[in-house]
């Protein structure tokens, strides 16, 4: 009786234990001036930013090769040499890749998932191109031009974000039209705002999450949902803390009682920079009716964040942790474009999002110049 009990604990174990990854194949032929070259297939981390080796490190010394990744579906990205191309995987795909006639790109297809990606990769750039792109255009012109116009640089650039803005909307319609069931849909995920067709988004997602209730990615994206319900209108917004410029440490939570704007900015962004000039009128206006500004940078070098600061009189409130995309602070608010600001009430609660320019101060003064 021992040895039979022995032995039914040993099979439920067992039938407990995770299965390995089939996992998927990559193969191509490798042009003879990249023959050599390390050969590597890496995941991408969209909350990270960053990549973790899924394969081993080989170089591609034959005339073909064929690389086996065991793990689960994806986004992914192939390096050969100095080249690199990001890809989705599904469990059980041969993916085969090329390498352009000028020796200068890398192209993956030979799967479903694959072939949503391309698709939507495609989409992406041509969204891009008719509705930020010529905005950008005129941009450069009006900042290249012997006398600037300021007051014209200011509503391109303006206007290059509310283009930015629709390009994503666009992008979730396609997501929504055409990557419901495949793990493309953690790829596109990247560049959803939460303002638009969410409860959409969050039953497409639900629907992949129950249809593959094992992977890494049906989590990573019901976590994503969760994180535009915790900030959006009507939540209480969710606690930052972090390091200022001086080294102080400062919490959102400490703000309560006050109107705090959160926003979240970079040295390197354009708008941020002209959003601070409009932020540091409405901050000498308020400050001491109990606004407070928390902006929150996601830049990587300090010494252009503390010039920035000191360029745009942003004499308010600033935390960074100087890692760029790789913020936890962008993360646990779902920013993945600037500018994107919150603004919340005295318990701490959002009340809008993404105010700029008139629309801010207009909200101001309602709420702020209105109590007196």
């Amino acid at each position: 009786m021992r040895a039979a009990s022995v032995s039914f604990l040993l099979l439920c174990c067992v039938l407990q234990a995770p299965l390995a990854r089939a996992g998927f194949t990559l193969s191509g032929d490798v042009p003879k001036a990249l023959r050599g070259q390390n050969a590597i297939v890496e995941r991408e981390s969209l909350e990270r930013r960053a990549f973790t080796p899924s394969s081993e490190l080989r170089p591609a010394n034959d005339a073909r090769i064929e690389l086996r990744v065991p793990a689960e579906p994806g986004l992914f990205r192939l390096r050969l040499g100095t080249l690199s191309q990001s890809f989705v995987a599904a469990e059980g795909d041969a993916l085969a890749f090329s390498v352009s006639a000028d020796g200068a790109s890398l192209s993956v297809d030979g799967s479903e998932a694959q072939s949503l990606f391309v698709a939507y990769e495609q989409r992406r750039a041509e969204s891009l191109a008719r509705l930020v792109s010529p905005v950008r255009k005129q941009l450069r012109e009006a900042r290249a031009a012997a006398a600037p116009d300021t007051d014209a640089i200011e509503r391109l650039t303006l206007r290059e974000v509310e283009a930015y803005d629709e390009h994503r909307r666009e992008l979730i319609d396609h997501t929504l039209a055409h990557l419901g069931g495949s793990p493309a849909l953690y790829a596109a995920s990247l560049r959803w705002d939460g303002e638009h067709r969410l409860d959409e988004l969050a039953a497409v997602v639900d629907a992949f999450a129950s249809a593959h209730p094992d992977l890494e990615i049906s989590d990573l994206l019901r976590a994503r949902i969760a994180r535009f319900r915790a900030t959006a209108v009507g939540a209480v917004a969710p606690e930052l803390e972090g390091t200022s410029p001086e080294r102080a440490r400062i919490r959102l939570s400490d703000l309560r009682g006050k109107w705090v704007l959160v926003d979240f900015w970079a040295s390197w962004c354009p708008p941020c920079r002209i959003e601070n000039r409009h932020y540091a009128a409405l901050y000498d206006r308020y400050a001491d009716d109990g606004f407070e500004i928390l902006a929150v940078s996601v830049d990587h070098v300090e010494a252009r964040w503390r010039q920035a600061i000191a360029q745009d009189a942003a004499v308010w409130k600033h935390i960074g942790d100087l890692t760029g995309w790789s913020s936890s602070h962008a993360a646990a608010y779902n920013v993945t474009a600037l500018p994107a600001s919150f603004l919340l009430d005295p318990t701490g609660r959002i009340v809008a999002k993404n105010l700029r320019g008139e629309a801010l101060a207009d909200t101001l003064s309602r709420t702020i110049s209105g109590r007196h």
